[in-house]
């Protein structure tokens, strides 16, 4: 992977996916909700028939150089014969047009054979809708096995496999070492404690530089916080299930507590003061122009700020613990996943498309071309180009790896967790306050979505 394989002006990954695709998903939502709650009927026939296998992907725009590698990628399928019934053809898809798109597409029941989501609610609700097949019946459990769990659960639903984790975006915080080290603080040990964090922090502040640079004017930041914090007092993913199920209300310190926690760091001004009038990437660029000592990001980006200001300058953190849960201490990763459609009748084909894009040589060519990793057992630390990637997998040891926006439905953050955050901002906000916005957020949801409701108990956590 050269060096612009992740400029710095691209977009972000997740969060900024999100950023630039949750309006139309969000407008689908509002659009009547789900049609069903089934595993979708086979279209006639043994799902192997002949004729172009059309793929519709994404990732362009978060891992820089997808489009060379699936271009290529493709080619080499295609001349190699692999499948005697017909050609793939790739189609990058537009963030802002990836789910209308193909909702219209399936509507039709005629567009691709295999479709991209991002992971796991927002794949989901396709397969709520009945747009989507299950990969067990295509893809063999040898296969299936090689993909960690903590990737595949994401997108295991009422027992059965989904979504196939076509690659992980993993989240963190980038740090300045030269800030840390100017503060009296070792740029070689991040805080890894709450009240580490918190110290961290104030010194920086003392030392005469913005603490945490972030920006929320376009209301994502609160989904990168509520990920980071929002889980620490869990056990397992069932915590974050029980409350959209209904069997437990979202209160108290275990579903509320990072609020708190998010409060003390505004109460003590280690945000910079203008950040309800930044975007997202505004505040981030606080960091990459010297003037922040973390932000927020994901690992390709983390990736692009070191080659841009320095192996010496750029390190990589995870949160910081403040909970006594078994995901107080976790590895922030998600999964975009490929899925088999259910109007296709070529679905044997796809998934044998499926499957060679986790060989191992495909894999590793992926990862030279975009900096994207596959979730896969065969992939391999030796690949690896960047000591930000390397530092990154040693933290992953022994983790789980779990990124909360992935498990709630996304009106629970549109109308609860952004207003709620956005208003700690605020002179007079409280936390008590954001805990009724999200408390009203779910019940919102919950009277207005009741087949996504009845989803949510079907929702069978994969061990």
């Amino acid at each position: 992977m050269n060096e612009l394989s992740h400029p710095a002006t691209s977009p972000l990954s997740r969060r900024t996916a999100l950023k630039l695709g949750s309006v139309p998903l969000l407008a689908l939502m509002a659009q009547g909700g789900l049609s069903a709650c089934s595993s979708s009927s086979a279209p006639a026939g043994d799902q192997n028939a002949a004729g172009e296998l059309v793929v519709w992907y994404w990732g362009e725009q978060e891992a820089p150089g997808m489009k060379s590698f699936m271009d290529k990628t493709v080619a080499s399928y295609n001349s190699a014969g692999i499948d005697p019934k017909g050609s793939v053809r790739q189609v990058l898809q537009e963030s802002d047009t990836l789910y209308t798109a193909f909702r219209t597409a399936a509507k039709a029941k005629q567009g691709p054979d295999v479709q991209f989501f991002w992971g796991g609610t927002q794949a989901l609700e396709d397969v709520w809708m009945g747009n989507v097949a299950p990969l067990d019946e295509y893809i063999p459990a040898s296969v299936l096995d090689k993909i960690p769990v903590d990737s595949r659960r994401e997108t295991y639903w009422n027992g059965k496999q989904w979504g196939l984790p076509f690659y992980e975006i993993n989240t963190a915080f980038a740090y300045n070492k030269k800030m840390f080290a100017k503060a009296g603080l070792d740029p070689e040990k991040p805080p890894t404690t709450w009240d580490e964090f918190v110290s961290a922090l104030t010194a920086l502040k003392k030392s005469g530089v913005i603490p945490f640079g972030a920006g929320f004017k376009d209301a994502y930041l609160g989904g990168w916080l509520i990920s980071y914090f929002g889980a620490q007092q869990f056990d397992g993913v069932d915590d974050a299930l029980a409350p959209f199920r209904g069997d437990v209300q979202y209160t108290g310190d275990k579903y509320t507590g990072w609020l708190d926690r998010v409060k003390e760091l505004i109460d003590k001004g280690l945000f910079n003061d203008d950040v309800l009038s930044l975007d997202l990437y505004q505040g981030q660029q606080l960091f990459q122009s010297g003037r922040a000592a973390i932000t927020n990001s994901v690992q390709p980006q983390i990736v692009s700020f070191q080659r841009a200001m320095g192996e010496d300058t750029v390190g990589v953190m995870l949160s910081p613990s403040w909970g006594s849960g078994k995901l107080a201490k976790f590895f922030p990763g998600a999964c975009q996943v490929l899925t088999l459609t259910s109007f296709s009748a070529k679905r044997k084909r796809g998934a044998t498309f499926l499957e060679y894009l986790h060989k191992d040589d495909v894999m590793r060519a992926m990862y030279d071309a975009s900096g994207a990793m596959a979730p896969d057992a065969n992939f391999q630390a030796s690949w690896l180009n960047s000591s930000i990637d390397t530092r990154m997998g040693e933290l992953r040891k022994g983790l789980p790896s779990f990124w909360f926006q992935y498990y709630y439905p996304f009106p629970f953050e549109r109308d609860g967790v952004t207003p709620a955050v956005q208003q700690l901002f605020q002179p007079h906000g409280s936390v008590a306050e954001g805990q009724k916005m999200m408390v009203a957020a779910i019940k919102k949801w919950q009277r207005e979505q009741k087949a996504q409701v009845d989803a949510y108990k079907k929702w069978e956590v994969l061990a």
